[in-house]
């Protein structure tokens, strides 16, 4: 009962970290510069450090609740499980790091062509292109791989339909998050790599031998992405919204 507490409390921190880029991104108190030399918005600063911060962290604190005492974590499998972690996290840094600073030089300097077109044309490479595949290949190493180190180390006290209720509810916070920060701009990549996740996360729960009340946090990003995605797909396809 303590450990479900626990990770209730984890996953409710997951979820209000996107509640806190949708309002960094999404509203005009994140606009202001930062000194010395206005090298950054506190938009971009937000985004950069302390929010993917908190995030790594909770997923940490995630995986550490997925394995205790678990003998799993003896075997060769987490040893690799747990580098596939570790190297989604710097990629996840790193992508947010070269995302963040060249966005706020798009936004800055580039929108008008103001200096030098190749200058710009680097900054918009990096902005849009190299940072978003970089950023999304951490974000898949961290979800698969703590997935399938839960799907190899499932609870062994079944979690109840009430916690199962609360995590669904939970979950539609980042499924609001998604929607919002996708359904009204091209997003083609982005729902490419949500969706490729939530298959990952259905195939655990729904076309295995695992009873889902032993997975509780593969369900947890299940309802999340699925949501997400399905909702934003249907909502760009009434709207004739372009995906990319």
């Amino acid at each position: 009962m303590e450990s479900m507490r626990r990770v209730h409390l984890i996953l409710s921190g997951l979820s209000l970290t996107i509640v806190a880029l949708s309002l960094n991104r999404l509203t005009p108190f994140t606009q202001g510069y930062l000194q010395p030399f206005e090298f950054l918005r506190w938009l971009d600063f937000n985004a950069m450090l302390p929010i993917p911060l908190v995030s790594i962290v909770l997923y940490y604190l995630l995986k550490r609740e997925i394995v205790s005492g678990s003998p799993f974590i003896k075997t060769r499998l987490y040893s690799f499980l747990s580098v596939i972690l570790v190297a989604g996290i710097y990629f996840f840094g790193a992508g947010s790091g070269d995302h963040e600073v060249t966005n706020y030089l798009h936004f800055r300097f580039c929108n008008d062509y103001q200096i030098d077109n190749s200058l710009c044309n680097i900054v918009f490479f990096n902005d849009d292109r190299f940072s978003h595949y970089v950023y999304y290949l951490g974000f898949v190493l961290l979800n698969v791989s703590l997935m399938i180190i839960e799907f190899k180390s499932p609870r062994k006290v079944l979690v109840s339909l009430r916690d199962l209720f609360a995590i669904a509810i939970n979950s539609l916070v980042i499924a609001f998050g998604i929607f919002a920060n996708l359904a009204f701009e091209e997003a083609l990549i982005d729902l490419l790599v949500f969706g490729s996740v939530m298959l990952l996360a259905l195939y655990l729960l729904f076309l295995t031998n695992k009873k889902l009340k032993s997975l509780p946090i593969t369900y947890y990003f299940a309802v999340s992405y699925s949501v997400g995605v399905v909702g934003t797909i249907f909502y760009k396809l009434v709207t004739n919204t372009p995906f990319y």
